[in-house]
């Protein structure tokens, strides 16, 4: 039986260049749209709860009241993604390299492939949620239209990353984790291209 790298092995800290993971998962955040939230939920409180109100009769005191406490959690939510757009930004810009984008300090092959697969499922994470959350069409719905060259080409090296895992359920040959490295690598810049033309 030939040698593998496991998927799922316990490796020690990995050392990742600032920049790699934690900004896929802050690039969530950073592009939550908030205004699109707060106009769905204002129609949506306009819709069913002003009836509501005018027939308690508490209009006059529950429409403010309910005004504030909708300004406290978008002003919160405003917050956290400006946030999380200073560190991305701030993240990106100590890359030093395009090149070494997703790259571990740690030579050991389970570092790198552990790096590999987490910034794998952040992609997965974020195509996810640009095909699933309902709000994600008011700031990226371009990146969700197969039409578009740069959405076809991330489709395409997406579902072979899929099946690369299919293929390998145990783990890798380590003539193959530095291969998936730079393939995840490459997902990542089609996918970022394919939100950057939304």
């Amino acid at each position: 039986m030939p040698d593998l790298v496991p998927w799922r092995a316990d490796p020690p800290p990995v050392r990742v260049h600032a920049g790699t993971v934690r900004a896929d998962r802050l690039r969530v955040r950073a592009d939550y749209p908030v205004t699109g939230v707060a106009l769905v939920l204002l129609v949506l409180q306009a819709v069913f709860l002003l009836p509501v109100f005018w027939q308690l009769d508490v209009t006059a005191l529950a429409v403010p009241v309910l005004l504030a406490v909708d300004a406290l959690g978008f002003a919160g939510l405003w917050v956290l993604r400006e946030r999380a757009r200073r560190d991305v930004g701030r993240l990106e810009a100590s890359y030093g390299s395009g090149d070494r984008d997703g790259a571990t300090r740690d030579p050991s092959l389970t570092g790198l492939l552990a790096v590999s697969r987490e910034r794998h499922e952040a992609i997965r994470e974020e195509w996810t949620r640009a095909v699933t959350d309902p709000l994600a069409p008011l700031t990226s719905a371009g990146s969700t239209d197969v039409s578009d060259p740069d959405t076809a080409a991330f489709l395409e090296a997406y579902a072979a990353l899929e099946d690369f895992l299919a293929a390998h359920p145990a783990g890798l040959p380590p003539s193959l984790v530095a291969v998936y490295g730079q393939d995840v690598r490459d997902c990542r810049r089609l996918w970022d291209a394919a939100r950057a033309t939304a």
